[in-house]
């Protein structure tokens, strides 16, 4: 990615200028959905100065959370800092990405594009919230590709940071790394994770927009590099019930607060949690991840040591004024998340919510009547159950906006229905030949 030179921001003739370097021949003009998923439109390098304009548009009206049933024009807005040459691309037609906000027609914001949401978010905290950067542990699956698709039980043994040879895993993630990096991003370290054939890279930290733009580039980076390999990469929060789940750990770090205002943000991630829960968990799989196992989080309780708590203090050297979020997964929408959980973290600074007093131990040991006490809940269980939670929650309403709200509510409750009505595998082993 470009970065500003002598204070002054990213302009139009550095952009020009980096491409004709580059020899690039095509632009992918990039942004997400509603449900976080990429897209974008090509243009040829001779068009990059109108796109840089704003004189590229699209339907809106073919994209999921946009505008339904109509054909709406809409205007691709680049961030001129994002620009940057897809590695994987390098040759004949070398390509390169802009990321971009969606306008109206007329040049307003959008009030659908999540880019411009987080912003929007990131602009109201500001009352509070002068300084907060981000980082991210992300973690994957890399499967070898079959003739009849991805092959989830391999031979391939590794755990934690093990480290072996013949794992064409590693092979694969130290490119993404070097393509990661090639592209501007800042990459903290990566290794392998607990399941087989699971890897996690850890993205440095960053300004909270850059680092949703961040994890938008690995999970795109993670995908092309992997198939090049021969390989199925995936963010699927649970792709097997006897792996380990994918999660994306989320650290804050809050620059200028004293000890009682940290306790306040955690206190705000801890209240909104539940409701937070749809957003950074949104897909029916996502609820086979956070349940009683591999650390994950099932309680709304904080922690300076325990693993599976919902909130964690690192107390590693230099980590002091971070809090760490360990619910959410790597199929969330990251502007979407990035904002409920920002929202959540101002509302308790200006509420003064307390945490109550952090845990020892492993969270699921908690009884009923412990947490009945200290007023502890559980997160949803369901992604029917956190939709419920989004809606009786007006702060984390207002943080996405009745457009954003309702248009990921449908879908959400749509994708719930169709998962309800269909026959799985298991209840045919269970019923078929016994009833």
């Amino acid at each position: 990615m470009l970065s500003a030179v002598n204070g002054k921001g990213v302009t139009k003739r550095d952009v020009l200028k980096a491409a004709k370097d580059a020899g690039v021949k095509y632009v992918r003009l990039t942004f997400v959905d509603i449900l976080g998923i990429e897209k974008s439109v090509s243009v040829p390098v001779a068009e990059l100065e109108r796109a840089i304009e704003g004189k590229v548009s699209f339907d809106g009206g073919s994209i999921d959370g946009f505008v339904r049933d109509a054909e709406v024009d809409m205007i691709l807005v680049p961030d001129l800092s994002s620009f940057a040459v897809l590695p994987w691309t390098k040759g004949a037609a070398t390509e390169a990405r802009l990321i971009c906000a969606i306008a109206n027609a007329d040049g307003s914001d959008f009030e659908g594009d999540p880019r411009t949401t987080l912003r929007r978010v990131l602009d109201d905290a500001r009352d509070v919230l002068a300084q907060v950067e981000t980082a991210l542990e992300v973690e994957f699956y890399l499967f070898p590709r079959g003739e009849n698709g991805p092959i989830i039980q391999t031979s391939e043994v590794g755990s934690y940071f093990d480290w072996s040879p013949n794992d064409r895993g590693d092979d694969a993630r130290g490119w993404v790394v070097a393509a990661l990096q090639e592209m501007g991003l800042e990459i903290s370290s990566s290794h392998h994770e607990h399941g087989p054939d699971q890897h996690e890279i850890d993205l440095a930290e960053a300004p909270v927009l850059r680092s949703a733009d961040n994890f938008v580039t690995l999970r795109g980076a993670v995908k092309h590099v992997a198939s090049g390999l021969g390989l199925e990469a995936t963010f699927m929060p649970k792709p097997s019930e006897n792996l380990a789940g994918n999660g994306l750990h989320m650290y804050f770090s809050l620059q200028g607060l004293d000890e009682d205002q940290r306790l306040h943000a955690i206190g705000g991630l801890l209240a909104h949690a539940p409701a937070a829960t749809a957003v950074c968990n949104p897909t029916v799989n996502s609820y086979k991840r956070l349940v009683a196992a591999w650390d994950a989080p099932i309680y709304t309780v904080w922690s300076e040591a325990s693993a599976n708590t919902l909130v964690r203090i690192p107390t590693a050297p230099g980590m002091e004024t971070k809090i760490e979020m360990r619910s959410p997964d790597p199929s969330c929408n990251p502007y979407l998340a990035f904002a409920v959980l920002i929202e959540s973290i101002a509302d308790g600074l200006r509420n003064r919510r307390l945490p109550g007093d952090p845990f020892t131990g492993s969270s699921y040991e908690l009884t009923g009547k412990f947490r009945s006490e200290r007023g502890i809940r559980t997160l949803p269980k369901s992604l029917r159950q956190a939709i419920d939670e989004l809606e009786a929650d007006n702060v984390l309403r207002g943080a996405l906006g009745d457009h954003i709200y309702h248009a990921f509510r449908d879908a959400k409750l749509a994708e719930y229905e169709r998962y309800r009505r269909a026959v799985h595998p298991w209840e045919r082993e269970q019923y078929l030949t016994r009833f």
